[in-house]
């Protein structure tokens, strides 16, 4: 019995890029400066330096379809629900929860994963 080849999900095409102003429920929060300060007598890390963690990357999975829709239910009727920041929590909490998840990777496997994944490039 032949079974169709399987189909390669991970195609070396390039992705467009996501324009958040257009999408529903992407809007992004804005930040107060804060007043100006008095000069210091050593300059300030860069920002991108302590942000580097916390900036959006673009992650994709498979959910059930019944689950899709509910999250597309409650983005409608919840006032306030964004799912990508509802998502984030609770994938974060999963993984405070898992002690491996927070254990550093080997060196060298952690320098391949810097070199290959655009997405942790800073």
């Amino acid at each position: 019995m032949n079974t169709p080849p399987k189909r390669n999900f991970t195609a070396k095409t390039a992705r467009p890029t996501i324009d958040t102003s257009a999408l529903y429920g992407m809007d992004e929060v804005a930040v107060p400066s804060p007043p100006p300060a008095e000069p210091a007598a050593e300059p300030a890390p860069p920002a991108a330096a302590e942000d580097a963690g916390l900036e959006w990357v673009q992650f994709s999975t498979y959910l059930r379809r019944n689950t899709y829709l509910r999250l597309k239910q409650a983005e409608y009727w919840e006032p306030g629900f964004v799912v990508r920041q509802q998502i984030e929590q609770v994938v974060s909490e999963l993984l405070d929860k898992l002690e491996n998840a927070n254990r550093s990777l080997p060196d060298e496997h952690l320098r391949k994963l810097l070199e290959k994944n655009k997405k942790l490039r800073s």
